[in-house]
Formats: structure tokens, C-alpha cells, sequence
């Protein structure tokens, strides 16, 4: 199984129907895949060597090179309208979808705030994309949250249910949390054809 990483994205000063077009797919659901397809020609099943040598590539690696993760947006994902603009929820596995992202940066031209946090390394971020920097160009800034930040508590609530105590033994916590997490969520498995070997 991934580490799952919850991503939140929010897409400031746009609203949900300026957007929806570089979001949705034509099922109703959240994709990176329609803003940024990929190729038609990849082999997008299990695989070994005798189909990396056969396919001109596999789906799974240019997932990770151009949307910056290996599967679509899943779990529980949210696209709505806020005061602010369009807050976009979901999960990715191993990494956060910055490929994409840069993608919608580029397409809205807006500014962009994404955070996330992975449940493997208990690490949260934060970037900001801003459309007109101080040069009047775009300007892109990445930190780290510390665990006793509001963003830091928001991101754990939501991915695993509750708040990450502060108190707590890392490697027990860790443990702990992977254990009840597995037990009371359903199993988050990929659309066909994007997952893992």
C-alpha cells in the first residue's frame, strides 16, 4: 500500500464554474487526467521488464514525471466553492501532484495555495503559487508546517480523523495510526489501470 497524502488546493478568487472544465471528468469526478492526459500509448497494467521493453512506457512512470505522482486524484474528493475561491480536497499516493498543479497555475493564472500532508513521513507543506510576484512575474514558494500549526492539525484531522496529539510518541503514534486508520476506512484502491504494479 501507498503512503497516502492528503492534498488541499485552493484556488484563489476563482470560482467553482470557471474551473470545473480543467477539473471534472465527463463521469463526475476529480481527475488530473483532464488537464493533463496522458499519452494514449502507455501500457497502463501490471507490468514487468518484457512490457517496459514492448511499450513505448508505462502509465504509472509518467504519472510520477508529469503529474508528480504515480495515481489519479482518489478518496474522499471534494471541489467547491468557498468565500475565498475554489478548494479542491483529495488524496495522492506517495507524493503530492505538483506537475499537475503547475499545470492549473498556469491554465487559471491565479494564485494558488496547496498544502499537504503525507502519512508516511508525518511531514506537512504548504506552497504558494502567486500569478504577478513583486516583478510582475510568477513567483512559487514552498515550506514545511510545523506540527503545531493550525494548517499542520487541519491536514491530520482530515486525513486521519482526528488530530495528530502533540504529546505523542512518533513511532507509536505512526503505528497506532496506521493501524486504526487501515481498520475503519474502507480500502482506497486506484481507477483500473492506475495503480500499482
Amino acid at each position: 500500500m501507498p503512503d497516502h497524502v492528503i492534498n488541499e488546493v485552493l484556488l484563489h478568487d476563482v470560482k467553482l464554474n470557471e474551473c470545473t472544465r480543467f477539473l471534472i471528468d465527463r463521469d463526475g469526478c476529480l481527475s488530473f487526467d483532464v488537464l493533463v492526459p496522458l499519452p494514449l500509448n502507455l501500457w497502463a497494467g501490471d507490468f514487468n521488464n518484457e512490457h517496459r521493453k514492448a511499450f513505448p512506457g508505462i502509465r504509472g512512470d509518467a504519472a510520477r514525471e508529469i503529474w508528480g505522482t504515480e495515481w489519479d486524484a482518489y478518496g474522499s474528493k471534494t471541489v467547491e466553492d468557498t468565500v475565498a475561491g475554489t478548494r479542491i480536497r483529495f488524496q495522492t499516493a506517495w507524493d503530492h501532484p505538483r506537475g499537475w498543479l503547475c499545470a492549473l497555475f498556469n491554465t487559471l493564472k491565479c494564485d494558488i495555495t496547496a498544502s499537504w500532508l503525507c502519512e508516511g513521513a508525518r511531514i506537512g507543506h504548504v506552497e504558494n503559487y502567486k500569478a504577478q510576484g513583486a516583478w510582475g512575474t510568477p513567483t512559487w514558494e514552498s515550506a514545511e508546517l510545523a506540527d503545531d500549526r493550525a494548517e499542520y492539525l487541519h491536514l491530520s484531522e482530515l486525513l486521519y480523523g482526528e488530530q495528530v496529539p502533540d504529546d505523542a510518541d512518533e513511532g507509536d503514534f505512526a503505528a497506532d495510526m496506521d493501524s486504526d486508520y487501515r481498520r475503519d476506512q474502507p480500502e482506497i484502491r486506484p481507477p483500473e489501470g492506475r495503480g500499482p504494479s
